[in-house]
């Protein structure tokens, strides 16, 4: 990591990149990483798994651009298609980043060095997007997420596998609610709705007759070993869903919702769903 990427992560003036693909990060892309996985005319033959004036063509269809690759350099595919990278929109740029991953995987060839190889690539993705303090890394599928806090990352594991395992009605809406959430381009309205609704769909399936979560907690309620006050805080994330516009019900406003409030109903919602399954008095399907 360069000196000024160290001394801005051990003072903590800068805040992690979300909403932006910096100058910097652009050209530390093309210049850095993307040069040694690409090849075009007039540059040194190299075996680069991927033909530049291709992918740019890839990238125009992509993003709905109507000019041709050529438009932007006539003499150079590869002048071209930087050019395009750095005057693109950031949410473009990065769907530039996820193609050409996707592109390598679908070129890989085992007898290609696995310097030129799709996990070559997001190695030297990450580590630039690290540096960078760009708060988004690249998976396995060449997608966009952001990171999991390493604090939470083993309870959400394990929370998804007892939903894939015990509560299949559930897994759909557990999924989409980290994805929304991690995933690029970040939904948190849809990630709050998607978790509360995993919440629900399990508390229908734990206590049968039940038809909504605020059933659920009706149920809950007349139960002696849950404390009233902790019972309050599903009765409190309930009434947010249901009142905040955007999320569970037709409203006549857009709500403004931050990825902060969605991380703390994601987390919360993780431990909520726990506490339902490690206390209910049915054991899971």
């Amino acid at each position: 990591m360069k000196f000024s990427s160290k001394l801005k992560a051990s003072v903590g003036s800068n805040e992690v990149i979300f909403d932006d693909a910096p100058k910097q990060t652009r050209v530390g892309y093309y210049k850095g990483v993307l040069n040694h996985f690409i090849i075009s005319s007039g540059r040194n033959p190299r075996p680069e798994p991927l033909e530049c004036y291709e992918t740019h063509e890839k990238f125009c269809a992509l993003i709905r651009d109507e000019s041709e690759p050529w438009d932007y350099c006539q003499e150079n595919s590869w002048d071209g298609l930087t050019y395009h990278l750095k005057e693109v929109t950031w949410m473009e740029f990065f769907d530039f980043v996820e193609l050409a991953g996707k592109c390598l995987i679908k070129n890989d060839d085992p007898f290609r060095s696995e310097s030129y190889s799709f996990e070559s690539y997001r190695s030297k993705v990450n580590a630039l997007f690290e540096e960078d303090l760009i708060g988004w890394r690249l998976d396995s599928n060449s997608e966009l997420t952001r990171s999991i806090p390493q604090t939470l990352t083993s309870r959400v594991l394990s929370t998804k596998e007892l939903v894939d395992n015990s509560f299949e009605p559930a897994r759909d809406h557990y999924k989409k609610a980290v994805q929304y959430l991690y995933q690029h381009p970040i939904d948190p309205a849809n990630s709050i709705k998607e978790i509360i609704s995993a919440l629900e769909s399990i508390g229908k399936i734990l206590y049968p007759g039940t038809s909504t979560l605020g059933h659920v907690i009706k149920k809950l309620k007349k139960s002696d070993k849950h404390p009233k006050l902790l019972l309050d805080v599903y009765e409190k994330i309930y009434a947010y869903a249901n009142a905040t516009p955007s999320i569970r019900h037709g409203h006549t406003e857009i709500a403004n919702i931050t990825l902060h409030e969605a991380e703390l109903l994601l987390h919360t919602g993780i431990a909520l769903i726990r506490y339902l399954v490690d206390t209910s008095e049915s054991p899971p399907l």
